[in-house]
């Protein structure tokens, strides 16, 4: 029962705690559909060269009448320049958002606000409801790895395969497999790094084209492909590296004696992992929950992210197997905000 006096009352904390959070969780949203919008109508590709409003408008269909103040937010964000009566890419646009640029991470963007349409934005109906179910193809081949890709190419790959670059014997290495090496990227700069190496790119059937698309990009004449599943199919034999970056083939004990057995004498086998889901901060680890794939139940953990790495077990298994452990070190991986992957060395007896 409420008293007119009550309308004389103040609230028990300043009202700035509660207004402040609203506004930065729509604030925030506002950026991110803003942002989505600005790629799917090709803004910074278009704005490599500075345009006015009504050119804006006609290359890309934006009603010209909200122009000025859309692009006015994407200027307020840091991601366009105004110049009097035009606006081009500011420099973070130019080298993350333009699809031209090397580091463009546009395949990223369009997954993460994929993500937002289907699960954030329905959050009531999918925690009431259960998680929304991706097809495999969709989530791997669309989504996923073509975003995986641009991450690496932000850093991750780079510092990894320096790393195995600087193997001892890595100039003299023959032959190498990436076991579910998805977009390739790493197969290819490791046969860029050593002419005498064939590299190949050992993944799943409906994979292979999104990494044959990156082979063709690369014109990458010594990465091939073999199409196949690693936990029933041979992979090849003779090989000096094996690796495996974010793949089930780097946590399952099952495959260690045919991965051992791969290697010739003296070969490396290199993993590059996830610890597992206890690094996830709390928007990560809801996120992990409001999703699933076809056929792929988490809680029997059938996704290699949710497994813990490097366990007793696993290290007794690789000792069993012929692996020695070389070396183990910790790589940045800046897609995300203190994000770590730890790669295992191990050299086959």
């Amino acid at each position: 029962m409420h008293h007119e006096n009550d309308l004389l009352d103040t609230p028990p904390l300043p009202p700035s705690a509660f207004f402040s959070l609203v506004d930065e969780g729509r604030h925030g949203m506002i950026q991110a559909a803003a942002l989505s919008a600005a790629v799917e109508f090709s803004l910074f590709e278009i704005l490599a060269e500075p345009h006015d409003i009504p050119a804006i408008a006609r290359l890309t269909g934006i009603h010209e009448g909200m122009a000025e103040p859309f692009l006015a937010l994407l200027c307020g964000m840091g991601l366009l320049v105004r110049e009097g009566d035009s606006f081009r890419n500011s420099v973070i646009a130019s080298v993350y958002l333009n699809p031209g640029s090397h580091f463009s991470q546009v395949a990223f963007t369009k997954k993460n606000f994929h993500f937002m349409r289907d699960i954030w934005c329905r959050l009531k109906s999918v925690l009431e409801e259960g998680p929304v179910v991706y097809p495999r193809e969709v989530f791997f081949g669309e989504l996923t790895l073509p975003a995986m890709a641009e991450n690496a190419r932000c850093g991750r790959l780079q510092r990894t395969v320096r790393e195995i670059a600087d193997l001892p014997g890595f100039s003299r290495f023959g032959r190498m497999v990436d076991l579910g090496g998805g977009h390739g990227l790493y197969a290819i700069a490791l046969a860029s790094m050593n002419p005498s190496l064939e590299a190949y790119i050992f993944d799943l059937p409906h994979i292979i084209p999104l990494a044959e698309e990156y082979i063709s990009r690369f014109d990458a004449r010594r990465v091939h492909t073999i199409a196949g599943d690693f936990f029933r199919d041979d992979f090849g034999k003779n090989y000096d590296l094996i690796l495996s970056s974010s793949s089930p083939s780097g946590k399952s004990i099952g495959i260690l004696a045919d991965i051992a057995a791969a290697l010739n004498p003296g070969g490396y086998f290199v993993n590059v992992q996830t610890a597992g889901d206890d690094g996830k901060d709390m928007y990560q680890a809801l996120e992990w929950q409001l999703w699933t794939l076809e056929e792929i139940p988490k809680e029997r953990g059938g996704y290699t992210k949710e497994r813990p790495f490097m366990t007793p077990e696993y290290r007794d298994a690789m000792e069993d197997a012929g692996l020695a452990i070389w070396s183990e070190k910790k790589i940045r991986d800046d897609y995300h905000a203190g994000s770590m992957v730890e790669m295992v060395v191990a050299q086959k007896r």
